[in-house]
């Protein structure tokens, strides 16, 4: 008896838990074909619980807030017209839950260096590159500093929403988003998802005489949390920024912008291609009385 007791009770041991849940379809992917405004939601219900604190730094007309109930979020609202700066926001640190963000794709000064670029400035009202760094590196600085002021509002665990699209530059192709997400992870932010927004309708040209590379007819949505520990903090050299300059100064290391090897390598890359070619050094005419001497004659 007491062993058919022990053997019945190993039995149900054995016995695994019914797993929970239930099998459906009904979920949120990771690409759609739509508007910013219908896939936003889904972005931020999958991050975001209802009430949290979330500063959208680049609001405009509130575009990705047209199919969400108004009180869901305790939304803070800003932008340029509003006399916030995203790289400068008027937040004690670690104080939010969210941050989104999002910036021109194209560096426009004043609005005028792309005509067709003016939806993102009615909409958005955020175009403000003040930087000397030109075009696409421009944009990548923009989004490099937000991300830092980003880092110190945010509380630990919270989470970044970063709106992007990939850009030809100077017949170039450059993938935004693979640059943001790589320059991001050494700030010490956590790479959480990837969301794809197609477009529907097809775009256009004014004038084509040939095309070199896809049209784009998609943007992301990159979420990105900041972690508990910790923030990895880059050194402008061998020492910390933090340390005295050195003892024949007299004094603290001043301020000094900060540094982006990425941007860094590209600028070079830049330089290098723009650099004349050397002087090539003719080849002798064997033939010619006249060739210098060192000239080898072949058989």
């Amino acid at each position: 008896m007491r062993e058919e007791q022990l053997e019945g009770e190993t039995n149900r041991k054995r016995r695994r838990a019914s797993p929970r849940g239930v099998a459906t379809n009904d979920l949120i992917l990771s690409a759609y074909i739509g508007s910013n405004a219908e896939v936003f939601p889904r972005v931020i219900g999958l991050y975001l619980e209802p009430g949290s604190r979330v500063a959208d730094v680049t609001y405009g007309q509130g575009v990705f807030w047209r199919h969400i109930p108004a009180g869901m979020y305790k939304l803070l609202a800003s932008d340029l017209t509003t006399g916030v700066d995203c790289r400068k926001l008027p937040y004690p640190n670690d104080e939010l839950d969210g941050v989104v963000f999002d910036p021109p794709y194209m560096h426009s000064p004043g609005g005028t260096a792309h005509v067709g670029h003016q939806g993102y400035e009615h909409y958005y009202r955020n175009n403000q590159v003040q930087s000397p760094r030109r075009y696409h590196e421009a944009v990548l600085e923009l989004y490099f500093e937000a991300a830092r002021e980003a880092w110190r509002v945010l509380r630990p665990g919270g989470v970044y929403i970063v709106k992007c699209q990939d850009e030809v530059c100077a017949n170039q192709q450059r993938l935004t988003h693979v640059e943001i997400i790589m320059e991001l992870k050494t700030q010490g932010w956590k790479v959480e998802d990837l969301f794809v927004v197609v477009r529907r309708q097809k775009p256009g040209v004014s004038r084509i005489l040939r095309q070199r590379h896809a049209r784009k007819n998609h943007s992301y949505f990159l979420v990105f949390r900041k972690g508990s520990g910790k923030r990895h903090r880059r050194k402008q050299d061998e020492s910390s920024l933090d340390e005295p300059f050195s003892a024949t100064t007299g004094g603290i290391r001043p301020p000094q912008p900060y540094r982006y090897p990425l941007l860094e390598w590209l600028e070079e890359l830049e330089v290098q291609q723009a650099r004349p070619c050397p002087p090539t050094v003719p080849i002798p005419d064997l033939n010619d009385p006249l060739a210098p001497l060192t000239a080898v004659r072949r058989s």
